[in-house]
Order: C-alpha cells, then structure tokens, then sequence
C-alpha cells in the first residue's frame, strides 16, 4: 500500500500512497516511533471513507469555497468559475478542484491507536497560497480550511477559518 519509504531531511518518514477517493498519489509522513500498521490502517480508512462522511467533508470544502470568495472577491478573478456548478447534483465533485499532497500522522497513544484519523493538507483552486487542510478523527470533521500545521490528538477545533462545522451551529 504504501511505498517508497525514506526518512527526509527534518526526520520524518516518507512515503507515497494512491488515494482512490482522489484519483492520485499522496506523501504519508510520521515519526519514525510511528508504526507503519497504524499508516497503513488509516490510509485504508481514507480510502474506504463512507460516502455520508466523504460529503460532510465536500460541504465543508463548499462552505470555504464560498467564504473565500465572499470575503476576497478581488483575488478570485483567476479561479474556475464552476466549482459548485455540479456540487447539488454531485457534492464530491468539488474534489476535483483540491490537490492534497501530504497525509500526516501525529504521535498518539496506544489506547487510541484504534481510532482513524485523517489530516490532509495540500492545494485549491480557489484560495492560492493559503491552501486546504482536512482534518477529522473517528469520523468526526475537526477543521477544514486554510492551511494549519493541526494535530488530531491535541489541536483545538475552534479556528476562526474552520468550514467543518456549518455556520448555523
């Protein structure tokens, strides 16, 4: 499942996985005292994410969309115009306009081990240098927005740019 495993220069380890939710290969990155089971666990969850949690994570990615273009209209000119064209019709479709480069994996405990997480960080379309980070443990969305370095086990979920949660909650 995942290949090509090296330690890079900061002391991570590395390795590359085909992610099919997304259609192309990803870095996993952990500490060495990480096990590979528990990557691997979880890269198997991701790929076999339940399609009511896929579109939890599509309308978050909605919700970051239109709050960019809300708040930046002027840096939008640049952006596809049909990023929600589709999304009523088919939510997942706003996939396609993120690119997702690492799946990180933060220390945790043993008695956690078991529980899947995800923490997903790369590129969209529509918000240039500031990026996507998609976070969530045991299926429960904890931040979608711009960049953030964000630990599943310890980060607080309360950012003032985090589309996990609707606005209306």
């Amino acid at each position: 499942m995942i290949k090509d495993i090296y330690e890079n220069e900061v002391g991570y380890m590395v390795g590359t996985f085909y992610a099919d939710i997304f259609g192309y290969e990803i870095e996993a990155w952990f500490k060495k005292d990480i096990s590979l089971d528990y990557v691997e666990k979880n890269i198997e969850y991701l790929n076999n994410l339940d399609r009511e949690f896929l579109v939890k994570i599509c309308e978050a990615l909605r919700r970051y969309y239109e709050d960019y273009t809300r708040i930046v209209p002027d840096l939008c000119e640049d952006i596809p115009q049909d990023i929600i064209k589709d999304f009523e019709k088919d939510p997942i479709s706003i996939l396609k306009y993120i690119n997702l480069g690492t799946y990180e994996f933060d220390n945790y405990s043993t008695t956690d081990e078991n529980i899947p997480v995800i923490n997903l960080s790369g590129d969209c379309a529509w918000s240039g240098d500031e990026g996507v980070t998609i976070a969530a443990k045991n299926n429960c969305l904890l931040y979608v927005g711009p960049w953030t370095e964000f630990n599943v086990w310890t980060s607080a979920s309360n950012e003032m740019f985090n589309y996990a949660m609707p606005k209306e909650i």
